[in-house]
């Protein structure tokens, strides 16, 4: 599929709008892209802005309910692409937020062919402070992007696999991985058309709100539910996080937004009287790992709680949400306590 050219107005990446028909294929480990099994899906919804990767709610056009290894692919999911030309947080902290371009293609492109004839010196793009040290070009600037987005791939692959258990319960159902082909025209500025290849991920959709929506329009709910329900929720949100520790995974970007609440999240047979009414199993739901790390096989028990002390996610999700409860709630409604499961007195 052709990339169609940028407009004034910067907007880009038309190929992922409502409507737009995608073609996917399934990779494994017996097949390439080229003989992988082949997947349509139409997008049903773009998640934008696309700050780091493109999220599509998509239907999946099937004759049949196929399957990839032992998963049952579902009518709806959504699709996630690790897409450089769409980091735009990354362009915003480092290159003005300015987009991608066919400009920056053509001397990405020659980066690259500078390279591989060995007349540049490929950058150390896993320096955490490569874009500090290091005065880039554009072609530069966009390899660097390629690296990012293939190391939040695999990170949240990886994540993904550790936390199996967790699937469909306290994080979406991991289908299958993806990879999807693009076709930049002119992308050499000799008028060829170059063919790029951006790795996915095909995921469980949840139909819900998040956290801070939930929060936020809880008075307004009709009919009413009790405050203790709302609590239940937070407590929930809290213990998701406690509990994806206990793989010894490490989030970097436990945040409110990235909590979602499944709908519905009550229980239609529990009592309703008194306030009494029963929150399902599973009913809050953790997304975005693509800034997780697991435990390093060379990572000590004093490092790696160092780590997870430092990084605070239980802190990350319940303090905000606390000031989020009492500014849309009130007082008194919810209350969190810094965990200690990580602490260690500082040394004298």
């Amino acid at each position: 599929m052709s990339i169609e050219a940028a407009t004034k107005d910067g907007a880009l990446f038309h190929e992922f709008v409502e409507g737009k028909e995608l073609r996917l294929s399934l990779p494994n480990a017996g097949s390439s892209s080229s003989t992988a099994p082949a997947l349509s899906c139409t997008i049903m919804k773009a998640f934008r802005p696309f700050t780091m990767s493109p999220v599509l709610l998509v239907s999946l056009i099937q004759p049949s309910t196929p399957t990839h290894g032992d998963a049952v692919l579902p009518t709806t999911a959504i699709i996630k692409l690790y897409d450089r030309r769409c980091l735009s947080n990354v362009r915003d902290e480092f290159d003005e937020g300015k987009p991608w371009s066919l400009d920056k293609e053509q001397e990405y492109r020659q980066y690259l062919d500078d390279v591989a004839t060995g007349s540049v010196a490929r950058g150390d793009f896993d320096s955490p402070t490569f874009m500090w040290d290091n005065d880039v070009s554009d072609g530069e600037f966009e390899a660097y992007l390629r690296r990012v987005a293939q190391r939040m791939f695999d990170a949240e692959r990886t994540a993904y696999e550790r936390l199996r258990d967790l699937q469909g319960k306290k994080i979406p159902r991991l289908y299958s991985v993806v990879e999807y082909e693009i076709a930049i025209p002119n992308a050499r500025g000799d008028g060829a058309a170059v063919t790029d290849t951006i790795p996915g991920l095909l995921l469980e959709y949840v139909s819900s709100l998040s956290l801070r929506q939930l929060v936020a329009t809880w008075t307004a709910r009709n009919p009413p539910l009790a405050n203790e329900v709302l609590a239940v929720l937070c407590e929930e949100a809290v213990k998701v996080v406690d509990r994806i520790s206990d793989f010894d995974v490490l989030n970097e970007d436990v945040r409110v937004d990235n909590f979602l609440i499944r709908e519905p999240f009550i229980d239609a047979t529990s009592s309703t009287q008194g306030g009494n009414a029963a929150v399902v199993e599973n009913a809050v739901v953790l997304i975005d790992l693509g800034l997780c790390r697991l435990r390093r096989e060379d990572e000590s028990e004093d490092e790696w709680i160092k780590a997870k002390w430092s990084q605070d996610e239980a802190g990350a999700v319940g303090f905000v949400l606390l000031g989020l409860v009492r500014e849309f709630i009130g007082e008194n409604v919810w209350k969190y306590e810094r965990s200690l499961r990580y602490y260690r007195p500082l040394e004298e």
